[in-house]
């Protein structure tokens, strides 16, 4: 498999246009992204039609050193999208796509945002121009004239020019409060995707190294019981790590259901609520009664049900936006009321009592990204070191085999205690 990454010397440059664009060139490829994200997998998944993976140390631990080499034995190319700009990391530990692309020997193109310079640019991309940087593209120029005046100081230095991409708002993807809008909400991410690769040269494809799965992929939990895992997905709750998929596939049946349209699961042995945009749809959720309902029984049974972030907002009593209250879950008695103030975090934490994941004791890693605030009295899972979860001292909720946090979590890290929970019932 033949990997290369995308970096920048900042966010907003536009890697992510940058990455779809080569995975519509790319047959049998995947994509990567560094840190913790999932907006920029989604939409990548949009195009490439294969899951996208996180590569993060934090959230995963040491099975963050093995995902390019099982990959390898799947896929012919693999994407690497850097988080931030290239150095950038603001963690206990080095966490930059830097760490990474040096941890994994990974050429990268940098993708430079020209739009507000000319031959200054050239300066600007000056010092994330290391050994192993392969070339770069220049985003955003505003005619042939400025084209000129940014790509005649890369040539004159020597540097290559991968591709030259032109500004025009019809291949942006528009945004929100937690980044871009979703794969699910942009229909046409791949014909914009196919618009901006013709802009790219593949040439230097043939020169990259091949990497090889030199390694045996870890075991993965089995069941003599097939257990029915319940994954609620659609525009309300689509933010999931890939491993976490793979791992849950590995363990059970995957069920999908959309509780936005109406649907709700049925005989699980899981159910899982990823993060989301819950306080857009947060009237549908409330008028899908039989979702609540059925979420209801599945908790008050001991059915282990596990929630993140928008997952948490909807087991809440109620979640307050600007069009009024709508009454959700209820399996916890709090409410949730939508901020301007970001919450952005990796999360670090001792677990206070057992639950349906974790041991009293055990420290769990995390992170946490939103824009919502819970005041629920209920007592709490876990007690804060890094991050601010509920309410700056403690995060997550726990009742029977039900768990919920601000906090989303690695599942291949730590799913083996909830496999174990739903054989049992």
């Amino acid at each position: 498999m033949k990997v290369f990454g995308i970096t920048a010397p900042s966010t907003g440059s536009g890697k992510t246009t940058i990455t779809m664009a080569f995975l519509s060139l790319l047959k049998n490829s995947v994509s990567c992204k560094i840190g913790p994200d999932y907006i920029d997998p989604g939409l990548e998944t949009a195009v490439s039609g294969t899951r996208s993976y996180n590569i993060d140390r934090w959230i995963e631990g040491r099975a963050y050193e093995r995902t390019l080499s099982i990959l390898a034995s799947s896929y012919d190319y693999a994407v690497v999208e850097g988080v931030m700009g290239l150095y950038d990391s603001g963690s206990p530990i080095d966490l930059s796509t830097n760490f990474y692309f040096r941890k994994f020997r990974i050429p990268y193109i940098l993708v430079i945002d020209c739009s507000k310079t000319a031959e200054s640019t050239y300066y600007i991309a000056k010092g994330f121009l290391g050994k192993h940087c392969i070339g770069v593209v220049l985003n955003n120029y505003g005619s042939e004239k400025h084209l000129h005046m940014v790509r005649d100081e890369f040539v004159k230095h020597g540097i290559r020019i991968i591709g030259a991409v032109p500004r025009d708002q019809e291949v942006v993807i528009e945004s929100r409060h937690l980044g871009l809008h979703t794969g699910l909400e942009t229909p046409d991410v791949k014909k914009k995707a196919q618009q901006v690769s013709k802009h790219l040269d593949l040439s230097f494809i043939e020169e990259l190294p091949e990497i090889h799965n030199n390694d045996v992929p870890q075991s993965r939990p089995s069941s003599e019981k097939g257990i029915n895992i319940w994954i609620a997905y659609d525009r309300a709750f689509n933010f999931y790590y890939a491993s976490s998929l793979d791992y849950l596939e590995n363990s059970g049946t995957l069920h999908y259901f959309s509780p936005v349209n109406g649907e709700y699961p049925e005989d699980p042995d899981i159910v899982y609520f990823g993060g989301g945009y819950p306080e857009i749809f947060a009237e549908e959720l409330s008028r899908n009664r039989k979702c609540i309902e059925a979420v209801q029984n599945s908790s008050e049974s001991g059915i282990p049900v596990i929630a993140e972030c928008g997952g948490l907002m909807y087991l809440e009593n109620i979640i307050s936006t600007d069009t009024g209250e709508y009454r959700m879950a209820g399996i916890f008695p709090g409410r949730v009321v939508m901020s301007k103030r970001l919450t952005l975090s990796y999360s670090k934490m001792i677990a206070e009592q057992n639950s349906v994941m974790f041991r009293k004791g055990e420290t769990v890693y995390g992170h946490e990204y939103h824009y919502s605030t819970t005041d629920d009295t209920s007592p709490k899972l876990l007690r804060n070191i890094i991050g601010r979860g509920i309410d700056g001292k403690f995060d997550g909720l726990s009742i029977k085999n039900t768990q919920a946090t601000y906090s989303h979590f690695s599942l291949g890290r730590y799913g083996k205690r909830l496999i174990k929970k739903a054989i049992e019932q």
